[in-house]
Formats: C-alpha cells, sequence, structure tokens
C-alpha cells in the first residue's frame, strides 16, 4: 500500500511539472529591460535585418577560376622499374585512348619476359606428358595413378603461364609473342589532356613513379569567391550560369554547386564555393582560367529566408530563439534554423525580416530572461 501511494505521488508530481512546463512554453516570454550601461557592460549589439525576395536572391554574381576536379584527375605511372627512352606528348596536348605517352626501356620486363616463355614450355612438356601417359594407360601399361599426377603437373603448368601473362598484361606488354623485348610503351587509358610531364628522357624509374600528370577530357570545376553574407544565400544544387561562355548550339554553360567550403580565405575572409561544370566542358573554358558566374536556379528550395550570425541564436531545449529589440526591451523570439556555416545561421520561420536583433551578447540576454542576471550568464 505504502509503495502504491509513494507511486502515485511520483505520476501526479511528474504531471504537475509537465504541466507546468507547458505552460511556460506557451506563454509569451517578458521582454528582458536592461539598463544602457548594462547594456554596453554585457557588449550586447544588434542588428537589422532584412529579407530578400526571390529575384534578389537568385541574382548572385560571383567571380572565380576554372579548376580540375579531382575525380578527373589521372597519374599515369611507371608499371616497372626502367629507363626514360622517349616522352612522345606535350603540355596541354589532348590525347586519345591509347595513345602513348612515353617508352621506357626495361631490364626486369625481360625476366618477365623469360619466365613467361619458361612456364610455356613447362606447359608444353607437361601436356605432352600427359597425352602420352593417357595413351599408355589407355593400353594398360601404366597405372591410372601416374595419369593423375601427370594431369595435375599439366593444370599446374597452365595456371602458372596464365600468372605470367597476367603479370605481363597489368604492365601493358604483350604476351603472345616468341621473341625478348625490352621496351615498354605507356599509354593513356582514356581520352585526356596532359597537364604535366613528370619524367624526361634519360631518367631512371622505380617501378610506381609518376611519369604524367593527366586530365578527363571534358571535365572541368569552378571555384567561387564569396563575401559570408553573399554565403549565407547559397545552398549544394544551385546553379550558375557562366558569363562569356557558350556551347556550340548557343546554350548556357551552367555549373552546379556540390560544397561550401567552412573555412574563410586568410586572405581576403571569403568564403570558396566549388561547383562542377554540367555536361561535357566546352572549348571555351580552361584550366586556372578566371570566370564570372551568375546563379541562375535556387536547387528548389525558397529564397525567401533570413540569415543572422550564429552566436545571435541561443537554445531553450530544443527551441531555438533570437532576442528582437522593441520599445519595451529584448523579447525572445521563437524561430526556425537551418545550419549554414561560415558563422551564419539561415532563419526560415519565425521573423518578418524587419526587426532589430541581438547579434553579440546573447549569453548576457539569456541570463538575464532566465532570471540569472547577465553577471551570472557569463
Amino acid at each position: 500500500m505504502l509503495k502504491l501511494s509513494q507511486a502515485l505521488a511520483t505520476a501526479a508530481l511528474g504531471g504537475a511539472l509537465c504541466s507546468a512546463a507547458a505552460v511556460w512554453a506557451q506563454a509569451a516570454p517578458a521582454p528582458v529591460t536592461l539598463s544602457p550601461e548594462q547594456l554596453s557592460a554585457a557588449g550586447i549589439r544588434t542588428q537589422r535585418v532584412s529579407r530578400t525576395d526571390a529575384a534578389a536572391a537568385q541574382a548572385l554574381e560571383l567571380s572565380g577560376t576554372v579548376v580540375l576536379p579531382p575525380q578527373a584527375q589521372l597519374v599515369l605511372s611507371a608499371p616497372l622499374a626502367g629507363v626514360v627512352q622517349q616522352v612522345t606528348v606535350s603540355p596541354g596536348q589532348a590525347l586519345r585512348a591509347g595513345q602513348p605517352v612515353a617508352r621506357l626501356q626495361s631490364a626486369e620486363l625481360l625476366q618477365w619476359q623469360r619466365e613467361r616463355l619458361s612456364a610455356q614450355n613447362q606447359l608444353q612438356l607437361a601436356e605432352a606428358r600427359l597425352s602420352r601417359d593417357e595413351k599408355l594407360f589407355a593400353e594398360g601399361l601404366i597405372a591410372e595413378m601416374r595419369v593423375q599426377e601427370a594431369r595435375s603437373q599439366a593444370e599446374l603448368a597452365r595456371l602458372a603461364l596464365a600468372e605470367r601473362r597476367a603479370v605481363l598484361s597489368v604492365v601493358g606488354a604483350g604476351t603472345q609473342g616468341e621473341g625478348l623485348q625490352a621496351g615498354l610503351t605507356l599509354s593513356a587509358p582514356v581520352a585526356a589532356t596532359v597537364i604535366e610531364l613528370l619524367a624526361s628522357p634519360g631518367q631512371r624509374l622505380d617501378a610506381g613513379m609518376p611519369v604524367a600528370r593527366l586530365a578527363r577530357a571534358g571535365a572541368l570545376a569552378l571555384e567561387l569567391q564569396a563575401q559570408p553574407e553573399q554565403a549565407a544565400s547559397v545552398r549544394v544544387g544551385d546553379r550558375f550560369e557562366i558569363l562569356g561562355c557558350r556551347r556550340a548550339d548557343g546554350s548556357p554553360v551552367t555549373a552546379r554547386l556540390m560544397a561550401l567550403n567552412p573555412q574563410l580565405m586568410p586572405g581576403n575572409q571569403a568564403v570558396v564555393l566549388r561547383a562542377d561544370v554540367e555536361g561535357k566542358a566546352p572549348e571555351c573554358l580552361r584550366a586556372n582560367q578566371f570566370v564570372q558566374a551568375r546563379r541562375t536556379a535556387l536547387g528548389g528550395r525558397a529564397s525567401s529566408a533570413l540569415a543572422l550570425p550564429t552566436e545571435a541564436v541561443v537554445r531553450q531545449g530544443t527551441q531555438a530563439y533570437v532576442f528582437v529589440r522593441t520599445a519595451k526591451g529584448f523579447v525572445p523570439t521563437p524561430v526556425q534554423v537551418q545550419a549554414q556555416g561560415a558563422g551564419l545561421v539561415q532563419v526560415t520561420a519565425g521573423l518578418r525580416g524587419d526587426e532589430e536583433v541581438a547579434v553579440q551578447g546573447t549569453a548576457a540576454l539569456k541570463g538575464a530572461w532566465q532570471g540569472l542576471g547577465a553577471g551570472e550568464a557569463q
């Protein structure tokens, strides 16, 4: 009976607390009133916000540079040790798939070819021995075990030859010729452009050392620079038209925003945005070219949003608030926000767009709101 009474009391207390919390949450927050001296001591600073319409938000023009995206870059390496005999391309040259880039002379290649020829001869001997033993077994002259051993040896010889052929195929050397050749031609694996030559004739290379850096044909990206307030209005998925560049059919060249760098550039405090050029890049775009790009689409989202410094937003539980300055003081106003980066958040609901909002010293305002006092809040 005692335990039942305690349980009922606990439940009643919990219900009372929940009801009180609900009443507190529903009640309109009282304004926080501070004297001018307190505002100055707490370092409270305000900022009037404004909401941009769809056309203004969309009409954003940024400058930037054409770059090679990481996924478009290739490195052609030496598959085995050797000496560069000839380089057949130049930086900036367009290559077709399979076009020769360089030629190596390799003693290691000769050794691998000898091993392949040896494995081929061993297979021929093993197959001849198997054929002979199968005939002898059919005539009843040898035991079946001997035939099984001959089959096993022939299978091992086939595997050894397949292994040596696979090794030569991986490095791009021929696998069917009877002679030995020390020369190896390195070719472009796909249609690409030569960005940089990393080896020269006469240079000795170890296996894996780079020979040339290539870029897949038609793959380019943009690195655009935006001020933090401009970056607050962009999202992944926004599309930009590259000004002064058109495709052969006259259609615009567009790039889709893929990422926003969370760090600011140390020199000009700009945010770097990366956008991939859609489709095959036209001839009017080249790596390291300076370009201007204008936003033409907002990636399917509403543009009527508001950007504020991260410090302007405080939280009470899971609810976000900003302090709106009125004639009676600072009113804690619930808002809905989305993470933005670069020290900014996006306010999507809760403000009209013409309020004056505290953007510094919000910790002191929150403390005063909760009855702690500005000094205790800090």
